[in-house]
């Protein structure tokens, strides 16, 4: 029997270091049928990112010209570099596929707004010193760095009730278990299939 459902994006939401990274390599390892939505950004690359797989990475002026004619599905400044999700790459991608994106809160508070059919997962880091931790891990981080994403954690964890899913990432593999429960479970809603009446040859 084949499946005829509509597909939908999946967001990521956490702190910095929350590991989400990590969690949606798993998952799109897992599922063939899930794609990457790779974000546009004025950053520059870490060290092992490449341009066009992780990040779109656009200068400024070239930043702000897409947003000003509209092609992103969000965008926002966060720690002083802009990211953005491209509208017609999202479409797409949704045409065949479900597609899975890492964002911050305020982005993905923009995307809730559009019409495009979306679940949200809030990933929270089991402590503040296991966060800590992982941040400081990167390397990439100066204290005043560490300092500033700290304090955006604290907001944005306060929101987390504000989205439809919440998974602890304390041990990875359970982690990933869950979101990919919850995806299955989404997939499966009767709202996502077209055509039920298909299946009774009707």
């Amino acid at each position: 029997m084949r499946s005829n459902k509509k597909k939908f994006l999946i967001i990521l939401i956490s702190p910095s270091g929350g590991g989400k990274t990590a969690l949606y390599r798993r998952v799109l390892n897992d599922n063939e049928n899930i794609k990457y939505s790779v974000s546009f950004t004025t950053r520059k690359p870490r060290v092992n990112e490449i341009d066009g797989v992780d990040y779109n990475f656009v200068s400024q002026k070239k930043f702000l010209e897409m947003k000003n004619k509209g092609e992103f599905l969000e965008s926002a400044m966060v720690h002083g570099y802009w990211y953005g999700t491209s509208k017609e790459y999202v479409s797409q991608i949704l045409e065949k596929n479900n597609i899975i994106m890492d964002i911050d809160v305020q982005g993905a508070k923009q995307i809730i707004q559009t019409a495009v059919d979306q679940i949200t997962i809030f990933i929270l880091p089991p402590s503040r010193e296991i966060w800590l931790k992982r941040l400081k891990k990167r390397g990439s981080e100066s204290e005043e760095s560490l300092s500033v994403r700290l304090d955006s954690a604290k907001k944005e964890i306060m929101q987390a009730r504000d989205f439809d899913y919440l998974v602890i990432n304390d041990k990875l593999e359970t982690a990933i278990k869950e979101i990919e429960d919850i995806i299955s479970a989404e997939e499966n809603k009767t709202k996502r299939y077209i055509n039920i009446k298909q299946y009774i040859g009707g």
